[in-house]
């Protein structure tokens, strides 16, 4: 996935204006440095590393190292679900065998839930 995708720039925008402070360098669980800490355990979770390696990785990095890493992270972890969706939102045919068959798991209920609320009304029942 290229920056000239929307969602790896709207990844990148978003990234770029997280709040950050002036304070050289990366570090987790600094009660003075929350956004840091933040966007750390974002790191760590989609990069699937543990948080001893994430420091040794990322502290002595600056915002301006940092930023970037994470942004090609999170889109690299994204990928494969854009993928997919774009898969389903082309296949017009699965999308509606999708729908009609949500349509027709509503419908018994609902018509389940009718039918109770008749009997418990002393209604007559509905046909079918």
């Amino acid at each position: 996935m290229s920056l000239t995708d929307g969602l790896s720039k709207l990844i990148a925008n978003k990234i770029k204006r997280c709040k950050t402070d002036s304070i050289p360098g990366m570090e987790f669980d600094n009660p003075e440095r929350p956004e840091c800490n933040n966007l750390l355990s974002i790191y760590q979770i989609i990069s699937g590393k543990t948080k001893e390696e994430v420091v040794q990785e990322c502290q002595n990095m600056n915002w301006g190292t940092f930023k970037p890493l994470l942004t090609d992270a999170l889109i690299d972890h994204l990928q494969p679900i854009q993928v997919r969706y774009e898969e389903i939102m082309s296949d017009s045919g699965y999308l509606d065998e999708v729908l009609a068959k949500g349509a027709r798991n509503a419908a018994e209920i609902a018509d389940a839930t009718l039918q109770n609320v008749y009997q418990a009304m002393g209604f007559l029942r509905r046909q079918g």
